[in-house]
């Protein structure tokens, strides 16, 4: 292993150097207010598809402008937040099934209890992460609980489940045995069990990714949420060459998003901010190349 031996440039020398690499600057001024407020290092994945082959020697394409970069910033951090805000929902509802389903079936204190999960030590894992979850809770009716009552130890569902991560919640409804409570909360969301556990695993690594305002819209994802062949729903019928890019995460945040609220305007949305940026390629993020002939994706 070799050792680490680059030293750190101003941010006029970071200018200089993209310069010398190819890439036009319209407006020197405001690259600088740009490159003071987005690090140059954060860019640098924005800036990768504009390389030309060899990508090691850092040369632009011809007509690489810095402004584009920026447009590409700025598209991925808005498709961040559009995903964000329908990913809340999801959560908000997958939680709500949840505790709905199992409290009614198994009382207010079923999560804890070991036979409803396959696996025991993701289990007790996962009551571990729920004992640290709590303790480190500032939520005000989790205090009332601790303050008032000794037994049980935890907190009925629809409050401990209300404090743990949409990961864990994931990782709980994965860990579930096969029963028709699980099959319920599957069938209200348009998919078997198997879909659902892998919808919901990638989703949850789609929301840490916006919530740390990670890149997006070119990532190629090491998650990849399985395709349902039999949905209840009307579902994509053109695929993507290539499953593990944020489009097919878009499909399932808009299946999901018609089930959650008929009306919702998700897809209008994801084409006003696509035409916004239409230079922007969509390839990088996954999107056939006639997608929009699909009527699944209709804004009509």
């Amino acid at each position: 292993m070799s050792t680490f031996n680059k030293e750190p440039i101003t941010f006029q020398e970071q200018i200089e150097r993209l310069i010398s690499r190819g890439m036009v600057f319209d407006d020197l001024n405001e690259a600088l207010r740009f490159l003071k407020n987005i690090s140059y290092y954060k860019l640098s994945g924005y800036w990768y598809t504009f390389l030309q082959p060899p990508y090691e020697n850092h040369i632009f394409k011809e007509n690489t402008t810095f402004k584009k970069v920026i447009r590409t910033f700025i598209l991925d951090r808005k498709l961040r937040l559009l995903i964000f805000s329908q990913l809340e929902r999801i959560e908000n509802s997958f939680k709500t099934q949840l505790i709905y389903n199992y409290s009614i079936a198994y009382g207010s204190n079923w999560l804890i209890n070991e036979k409803h999960y396959k696996n025991q030590i993701i289990y007790k894992r996962f009551i571990n992460v729920l004992n640290e979850s709590i303790s480190s809770s500032k939520e005000i009716f989790i205090s009332h609980y601790r303050n008032k009552y000794t037994n049980p130890e935890f907190p009925p569902s629809w409050m401990s489940i209300d404090v743990i991560s949409f990961g864990q919640v994931s990782i709980l409804y994965k860990n579930l045995k096969n029963s028709n409570t699980k099959k319920v909360i599957a069938k209200y969301f348009g998919v078997d069990t198997v879909i659902l556990e892998s919808w919901m695993e990638s989703l949850s690594y789609i929301r840490n990714i916006c919530a740390h305002h990670s890149r997006l819209w070119n990532r190629q994802l090491p998650i990849k949420p399985m395709i349902p062949k039999n949905p209840y729903n009307e579902w994509i019928k053109i695929l993507p060459e290539k499953p593990d890019r944020i489009f097919i995460i878009l499909a399932i945040i808009y299946y999901l998003s018609k089930i959650l609220n008929p009306n919702t305007t998700f897809n209008l949305k994801l084409y006003e901010l696509l035409t916004e940026y239409q230079e922007i390629p969509l390839h990088y993020m996954g999107f056939p190349l006639d997608w929009q002939s699909d009527n699944f994706w209709s804004i009509l």
